[in-house]
């Protein structure tokens, strides 16, 4: 005969209604030695609650899903690790998508995953369906992460972008280099982006060094299309030429990296770097990349705890949660000290 969770009541020494509370991860008024006990318990009876009953009679599918805007960014992977994480750790199921930065296909994505009567959504958007995002919200609980849109009036868990484009800025400036260039991706509805574009115009000011819009280079993240650009920026006059790249994000960054060795530029002698969010590879390649970092893993986990708050609560917020991290100006090798400007 199946183990019930009657079974697993009498073993522990509690009733059913607290062996239902523990596999909610309602622990308000449970003693850490009582879950210890639970836990002890379900292990060696190896009891699996039935989910299909458990969905039905709480109303509930024990499942939130997850839409990033590129898997193939390490930033999303390690956004997703972290919302996987704690969602696992209180009983939560997890469907990820991709959108691949394309709203049409986020909106497919949206209205499949509210088809499926998930219990709340965490979301990376593209900025291109706002208005459904804001209807889903009416449903279930809708966490933005890395996106700021207050007009919709959800939870928001994101980075001081604005603060992290100072912070790089300032190094450079810091090192002696004033024509510093920044590549982004366009920046449409996107909030970091514009954030950090606003940054790095505010930066400049603060530094009495003139705005250049040239510049300022819009462009994917596509290889041949980045060393376009950089050539682009190299042939300009010497006074005119920048000494520095910021990269918006770490893909552009490692664009600009692999531009500059394809187009023979050392860095940092001949060009400095410095790029915004960190990834694996920017302390191992040669010369290791000087980085914004972005607590990421953390951001995911402060997401899913946002949204899972939101969904044993059962009733919209009176005013939704807005976490703001502050990134970190991680130096390394890549933006020497400039000597001839």
């Amino acid at each position: 005969m199946p183990i019930t969770i009657r079974d697993v009541a009498q073993q522990a020494g509690v009733s059913k209604s607290t062996i239902s509370r523990y596999l909610n991860g309602r622990y308000e008024c449970m003693s850490l030695e009582t879950r210890e006990r639970i836990a002890r318990v379900i292990a060696e009876l190896d009891y699996r609650p039935n989910a299909v009953a458990r969905s039905l009679k709480q109303k509930r599918t024990h499942t939130v899903g997850a839409i990033v805007a590129n898997i193939l960014n390490p930033f999303s992977t390690s956004i997703i690790r972290g919302v996987e994480d704690h969602c696992k750790k209180h009983g939560f199921n997890l469907i990820l998508c991709n959108a691949d930065d394309d709203p049409v296909k986020e909106r497919e994505y949206i209205e499949m995953l509210t088809a499926k009567q998930i219990d709340g959504l965490i979301i990376n958007t593209t900025g291109g369906n706002n208005p459904l995002v804001k209807e889903v919200n009416a449903s279930v609980p809708v966490v933005l992460i890395d996106r700021k849109a207050p007009e919709m009036g959800l939870d928001t868990v994101t980075v001081d972008s604005d603060l992290g484009a100072r912070l790089a800025i300032g190094h450079l400036v810091g090192l002696g280099h004033r024509r510093i260039a920044m590549f982004t991706l366009p920046c449409d509805q996107v909030s970091p982006r514009l954030e950090r574009v606003r940054g790095y115009q505010a930066a400049l000011a603060e530094y009495n060094i003139p705005f250049r819009p040239e510049l300022l280079v819009e462009t994917d993240t596509q290889l041949e299309t980045v060393i376009a650009k950089v050539r682009e920026l190299l042939t300009r006059a010497p006074g005119e030429r920048p000494t520095a790249i910021f990269g918006a994000n770490n893909l552009m960054t490692m664009a600009i990296v692999k531009a500059l060795k394809r187009l023979g530029v050392a860095i940092p002698r001949d060009m400095a770097v410095i790029g915004f969010d960190d990834w694996e590879w920017a302390e191992l390649i040669d010369p290791p990349i000087t980085v914004v970092a972005q607590p990421v893993y953390d951001m995911g986990v402060k997401a899913a705890a946002v949204l899972i708050k939101r969904i044993k609560a059962g009733k919209p917020p009176k005013k939704p949660a807005t976490v703001v991290f502050a990134p970190q100006l991680v130096v390394r090798a890549s933006c020497g000290e400039l000597l001839n400007a």
